[in-house]
């Protein structure tokens, strides 16, 4: 399960955004993230879902597409289970003291 450098530094850069910003804590939790990811979800695979996730939210008939679709379904599934499993391991929106930062990404 080894995916691209490119997809890896664009997951961790995006991860950070969405957590505050660029800081060592979050260089480490987001860099856990795309890692436990890589290892449950092989990259074709990832890549799909996240092409599921961006295009469900199309109006009319064209998001049906995406959105009435059982592979869609089964592979997103698979995705946000390892998002979870990433954001318990990872401690992803934790600040380095133990309170709660921004919220996981794992949720949009």
């Amino acid at each position: 399960n080894d995916y691209p450098t490119l997809e890896r530094v664009d997951h961790v850069l995006t991860c950070m955004r969405l957590h505050g910003g660029q800081t060592v804590d979050n260089l480490y939790a987001c860099s856990c993230e795309i890692d436990v990811i890589a290892q449950q979800v092989a990259f074709d695979d990832f890549t799909e879902a996240r092409t599921f996730e961006i295009y469900e939210k199309m109006p009319g008939e064209k998001g049906g597409l995406f959105r009435d679709s059982d592979r869609g379904d089964e592979i997103r599934a698979k995705l946000e289970a390892a998002r979870k499993d990433a954001a318990k391991r990872c401690f992803i929106g934790m600040k380095k003291d133990g309170g709660e930062a921004a919220a996981s990404p794992a949720g949009k």
